[in-house]
């Protein structure tokens, strides 16, 4: 996995094909996303956002969907990552792009990834809070004194969300936690220089759970010129033991059987 990890931090930066055998225990769902396009009040409190963020980062346990898309000229490639995680320190996630898989299945300070078929002993992720980075961003704007605007409510997954949408004039478009995390990723980011990026948070009316976040930028990578970078994170099943509990792949499972690290 570190090896396609690597390739996965060079491919980034469109040097090659670029990132994003599946795992049993986690299976990529069909969700439904946020599809805001509309500003229906320019500015508007904090308040409820912050709310919903302090209840997110309070989560014990949610599937994630990830997906990234990048486009350079007429070039175009994206990949999705996709699975369980469960506070403080257990995952169950799989990371696609065209033909080859990379899994990380971590329980305590215990972790293992997957390259293909074969599953070896890796350092653990630190920290796989998805939701503290968005956190981080949003708390940046209030201090900044940014303005968030409202967008036209939509439908995300399984309930009406309200929709935020604030502008970070000097942000860096950022992977997703784990992608910055892995073992074997060399780079935090996906662009090497500031530039605007848009945010639009989906806050569930029933739930009051951030439910999806999705990024929009046009980035500059050195070497390689100007990027368009869309990303969009959704989280379902919150705080849903039945739902939402790490499974241990049985692939790793037979491979630790016969005795295999």
């Amino acid at each position: 996995m570190k090896g396609r990890l690597a390739t996965l931090a060079g491919t980034v930066v469109f040097c090659a094909s670029l990132l994003a055998g599946c795992a049993p225990g986690v299976q990529k769902a069909s969700i439904a996303s946020g599809t805001a396009t509309t500003i229906v009040k320019p500015s508007v409190s904090w308040t409820p956002l912050v709310a919903a963020l302090q209840k997110s980062e309070q989560a014990q346990e949610y599937k994630l969907l990830t997906t990234v898309t990048i486009q350079n000229a007429n070039l175009k490639t994206s990949f999705t990552e996709y699975g369980t995680l469960q506070m403080p320190n257990m995952a169950n996630i799989q990371v696609h792009e065209n033909n080859f898989n990379i899994g990380l299945y971590q329980q305590g300070q215990v972790a293992y990834q997957q390259d293909g078929t074969v599953w070896s002993k890796t350092e653990p992720v630190a920290n796989l809070d998805a939701y503290q980075g968005y956190g981080d961003i949003i708390r940046t704007a209030i201090r900044d004194r940014l303005q968030l605007a409202q967008m036209d409510r939509t439908y995300v997954v399984d309930e009406y969300c309200d929709v935020y949408r604030v502008i970070v004039p000097n942000g860096i478009a950022g992977l997703p936690g784990f992608l910055q995390q892995a073992p074997g990723s060399s780079i935090t980011s996906i662009a090497s220089h500031s530039s605007p990026v848009e945010y639009i948070f989906y806050v569930g009316e029933s739930s009051g759970y951030i439910r999806q976040i999705q990024t929009q930028s046009v980035n500059v990578v050195d070497a390689v010129g100007s990027l368009s970078i869309q990303t969009s994170t959704i989280f379902s099943d919150i705080d849903n033991p039945q739902l939402a509990q790490v499974q241990i792949p049985s692939s790793l499972v037979g491979q630790l059987e016969h005795g295999v690290e």
